[in-house]
C-alpha cells in the first residue's frame, strides 16, 4: 500500500505560495466521486504520472513550446516560469523553481524563458482590439461554450481554468491562432477544439484582450542566457511534460516506489486540504483494476465533458452556468438548448457516428449555440471503446419486411404528414414542415443503433423522461393499424429501412421545400460564409456580376470549387438552422482537390501531402480578407513565411476571372501551387493552357506543368523565386 505521508510530502509548498489551488476539474461541483479517483484525476490533471510513472494513469501533456515567444509575451513568460501561482492562480503548472532562493530563481527564469525565445519564426506583438469585435466575442464567448468551461463574464466559479491576466500574456494574433487550432499547442484535449473559424477565433480573442495596451513587436533573447537555459529546461523536468525535447524515463522515483517523507522538487502546488487527502487516496490504493464504467467517469472528468453533459447521476449543467447554455429553437425546450445525457449512450450511437461525435465532427442539433468540441483522436480513443462496452441494451424483437422496397415505401408513408406526422418536428434535408425543426430524419439511421431505435420508439419516455416525441405504439398497439398489419415491430423496421437511404430517401407528404436564391445584383460581387460542398463550416462563396463564382475554403486555404450562372439556393443553410450546404446553382461546378493548396515539395515528382475534407493543414495561418469597392475579395494567410495575398476578380465579359498570388518577398525554393487535381485534366498545345471539366480552361504561367499518376492529373505550378503568380480561369460561354 502506497504511503499517504508520501502523497503529502510529494506535494508539499513553501507558505509563501498564495491560497489558490490548481483548478481541475472533479469533485468541486459533484461531491458523489469517490476520494481516491477524485486523486487519480489530480495525479493526471497535474501531470505527476510524467515524471513518477510505473502505473497504468494517463499522463495529460503540456503546451507545445515550439514556437511559444510567438504567442506568448516574453515578459509575462519569463514572470509565469518564475512564480506560476502566483502569475496565474489556479493555474496545474508546478513551480518547478520553488526552491531556489529567489536571486537564482528569477536567473534560472530569465534563462529558460531566453532559450525559449529561440524556438519559432515570429516576433509577439499586442495591439488594439476592434470595439466591435469586442462585443461579438462577448457574445460567442458565453454562447459556444468558452463559459461551459472557463468563468462566465461577472462570476467566479470555483474550478474553472484561469483566465488571469490573459491580455498581459497573449496578443490578438497569437490568442486568434491559438483558438483557431488549439488541440496544435495543447495536444491534451483539455482546451478543446470549438471549431471557431478565423473571423469567430478573433473576435473572441478580441474580447478577452478588450484591456491590452499596445506594445512593439519584440522578442527579449540574450544570447548568453540560451544555453543556460536549454540545460535548466532538462535538468529540472521541462521536458517531461513540453515539447520540445525529450522526456527521461528514470526522471523521477514511480509512483509505486515513493518512500514516507519523499520530496519532489518540481511538483510544488498549493493544494486544497481536500486535493491533499484525494491524492493520498488514490497513492494508497494497492492495485487499481477499475470497472469499464469508472474508467468512463475518469475520462469524462478528465476531459471536462461533465460541463455539459451528465451520466447518470454524475455531471450536467450546474446552476451557476445554466444561463449561458441557449438556443435558436424555443419550441424544443430544455432539449435545445442542454447537450443530451450519455447515459446509455454506448448502446445508442452507431461506433462510427460515436467517434464523429467524440471528435466534432458529428453535429446533430445544430439549434444549439453550445458546440461539441474536438478533443483529439488520442485523448478520446480509449473513452469510445468503454462506452459501447459498459451500455447495452437486450437484442430488439421485431419480424424485418423482407420485402425491402414494400418496407421503404411504407416507412414513406409513416413519417408523412398523413400517418405518423414525424415531419411535424423533425426535419429532412435541412427542411421542415413547422416550426419544431427537431433533430434530422436523413442521418438518423447513420447516428443510431438499429436495437436502440427499435427500443426507443416504443418508449421514448423511457429514454428521456421529459421528452415531446409521443408514443405510437401505446401498450403495444399500432396508431395506424392499416399499414404492415398494424405490426409495431415490422412499422418500426419499415421506418429504419426507409431511413437508411438517407439523402437518397425520398421526401415525405409535408415537407414543402421552397427555393432560397441568392446573387449579386447591380455591379458588387456578394459573399456567403456558409457550408460548401467539398469545404465543410469554413467555406466562403464569392457570387460574381459577371456570372462566375468561387467558394473559397478558409480552413485549408484553397479554392474549393468555381461554377458559372447563378450563385446559390440557400434553403440548405437558411432553413434548419443552418445544417445543410449551399446548393450552386450554376452549371458545371469544377472542385478542386482537399488538402494544401501550397506545399514544399523535394522535386517534381514527389507525391502531394493528402489531407481529409475540413482538416486545417500544418503551417498555414487565415489572415481574413479585405474588399475592393466592388466587393471583390483578396484573401490573406501566411505559409512557408511568407505573407500572401490571393485575390480573385471577374471580367466584365466573363464568365471568366483572374486571380493573383502576391508574396511579400521571393517565396521559397520547392514551394508549389497545386491547382487542379481530377481523372482527365488536358494540357493544351499553348503552353501553360490547361482543359478542366465542364469547359473550364486554365491560363497560367508558362511554368506550369501536367502530371499524371494512374488516371489522376495534378496541375502544378512551380513558385521558387516569384513574388507573384497570375491564373485566368474561363469558361466557355457556349
Amino acid at each position: 500500500m502506497r504511503s499517504t505521508a508520501a502523497a503529502l510530502a510529494l506535494l508539499a509548498v513553501p507558505a509563501t505560495l498564495p491560497a489558490a489551488p490548481p483548478a481541475v476539474p472533479g469533485p468541486h461541483n459533484h461531491p458523489e466521486m469517490a476520494a481516491g479517483l477524485a486523486g487519480e484525476v489530480l495525479l493526471t490533471e497535474l501531470n505527476c504520472v510524467a515524471c513518477h510513472r510505473g502505473g497504468d494513469l494517463p499522463a495529460k501533456g503540456a503546451p507545445d513550446l515550439s514556437a511559444v515567444a510567438t504567442r506568448v509575451s516574453p515578459a509575462y513568460l519569463e514572470e509565469f516560469i518564475a512564480a506560476p501561482h502566483a502569475t496565474k492562480p489556479g493555474t496545474t503548472m508546478p513551480d518547478v523553481l520553488g526552491g531556489l532562493p529567489e536571486g537564482e530563481r528569477t536567473a534560472a527564469a530569465r534563462a529558460i524563458a531566453d532559450y525559449l525565445g529561440t524556438l519559432g519564426d515570429g516576433l509577439f506583438t499586442a495591439g488594439p482590439v476592434d470595439r466591435e469585435a469586442v462585443g461579438r466575442g462577448e457574445k460567442l464567448f458565453h454562447q459556444v461554450g468558452c463559459a461551459a468551461c472557463h468563468s462566465p463574464e461577472g462570476t467566479a466559479i470555483r474550478g474553472s481554468p484561469p483566465l488571469h491576466r490573459i491580455e498581459d500574456k497573449y496578443g490578438l494574433a497569437g490568442l486568434t491562432a491559438f483558438l483557431e487550432d488549439p488541440l496544435a499547442v495543447r495536444p491534451g484535449g483539455r482546451m478543446p477544439d470549438l471549431h471557431l473559424d478565423h473571423f469567430e477565433a478573433a473576435d473572441i480573442a478580441s474580447y478577452l484582450l478588450r484591456d491590452q495596451k499596445p506594445t512593439p513587436p519584440r522578442r527579449v533573447r540574450r544570447p548568453e542566457n540560451v544555453a543556460r537555459g536549454k540545460a535548466l529546461f532538462r535538468e529540472f523536468g521541462c521536458a517531461q511534460c513540453h515539447a520540445p525535447g525529450t522526456a527521461v524515463e528514470t526522471f523521477a522515483p514511480p509512483l509505486a516506489g515513493l518512500a514516507p517523507g519523499a520530496t519532489c522538487g518540481s511538483a510544488r502546488y498549493p493544494l486544497s486540504e481536500t486535493q491533499g487527502a484525494q491524492i493520498a487516496a488514490a497513492l494508497a490504493t494497492p492495485d487499481r483494476d477499475p470497472s469499464p464504467e469508472v474508467e468512463i467517469q475518469l475520462a469524462l472528468t478528465r476531459l471536462n465533458c461533465i460541463a455539459c453533459h451528465r451520466r447518470d447521476s454524475y455531471g450536467g449543467v450546474p446552476p451557476g452556468r445554466d444561463p449561458f447554455f441557449t438556443t435558436s429553437n424555443l419550441n424544443l425546450g430544455e432539449q435545445a438548448r442542454i447537450p443530451p445525457p450519455l447515459t446509455g449512450v454506448g448502446a445508442k450511437l452507431d461506433p462510427k457516428w460515436l467517434r464523429k461525435v467524440a471528435l466534432g465532427d458529428g453535429r446533430a442539433r445544430p439549434y444549439m449555440h453550445t458546440r461539441m468540441p474536438a478533443f483529439g483522436a488520442a485523448n478520446v480513443g480509449r473513452l469510445l471503446e468503454l462506452l459501447p462496452e459498459a451500455d447495452s441494451l437486450p437484442p430488439a424483437a421485431f419480424e424485418r419486411t423482407a420485402d425491402e422496397r414494400a418496407a421503404q415505401a411504407a416507412g414513406h408513408q409513416l413519417v408523412g404528414n398523413k400517418n405518423l406526422s414525424c415531419v411535424a418536428c423533425h426535419t429532412f434535408k435541412g427542411e421542415s414542415a413547422t416550426t419544431l425543426d427537431a433533430v434530422e430524419l436523413t442521418t438518423m439511421a447513420a447516428r443510431l443503433r438499429e436495437d436502440w431505435f427499435h427500443h426507443f420508439m416504443r418508449e421514448p419516455q423511457r429514454f428521456h423522461p421529459s421528452t415531446i416525441m409521443p408514443s405510437f405504439w401505446p401498450a403495444g398497439k399500432a396508431v395506424r393499424p392499416e399499414l404492415l398489419d398494424g405490426d409495431p415491430g415490422r412499422q418500426i423496421d419499415a421506418i429504419w429501412q426507409y431511413l437508411k437511404r438517407g439523402r437518397e430517401a425520398p421526401t415525405p407528404a409535408g415537407i414543402k421545400r421552397e427555393p432560397i436564391e441568392y446573387g449579386p445584383a447591380g455591379g458588387e460581387a456578394v459573399m456567403l460564409r456558409r457550408q460548401y460542398r467539398g469545404i465543410g463550416k469554413r467555406g466562403i462563396g464569392v457570387g460574381y456580376p459577371s456570372g462566375i463564382n468561387i467558394a473559397f475554403d478558409a480552413g485549408q486555404l484553397r479554392l474549393g470549387s468555381v461554377w458559372a450562372g447563378g450563385f446559390g439556393e440557400m434553403s440548405g443553410v437558411w432553413r434548419g438552422q443552418g445544417s445543410g450546404s449551399v446548393h450552386e446553382r450554376g452549371r458545371g461546378v469544377v472542385r478542386f482537390p482537399a488538402g494544401p493548396a501550397l506545399a514544399t515539395l523535394a522535386d517534381r515528382a514527389a507525391a502531394w501531402p493528402e489531407l481529409a475534407e475540413s482538416k486545417r493543414p500544418e503551417g498555414f495561418q487565415f489572415q481574413g480578407y479585405t474588399l475592393d469597392r466592388q466587393q471583390r475579395p483578396t484573401f490573406r494567410y501566411t505559409f512557408a513565411g511568407l505573407a500572401i495575398a490571393d485575390r480573385f476578380v471577374d471580367d466584365p465579359e466573363g464568365p471568366s476571372l483572374t486571380r493573383t498570388l502576391t508574396f511579400d518577398k521571393p517565396a521559397p525554393a520547392g514551394l508549389y501551387l497545386r491547382l487542379a487535381a481530377a481523372e482527365d485534366p488536358e494540357a493544351t498545345a499553348e503552353a501553360g493552357t490547361f482543359q478542366l471539366p465542364h469547359n473550364l480552361s486554365l491560363k497560367t504561367p508558362a511554368a506550369a506543368f501536367l502530371r499524371r499518376s494512374g488516371d489522376t492529373g495534378e496541375i502544378l505550378l512551380p513558385l521558387g523565386g516569384e513574388t507573384s503568380a497570375t491564373i485566368v480561369y474561363a469558361f466557355d460561354s457556349k
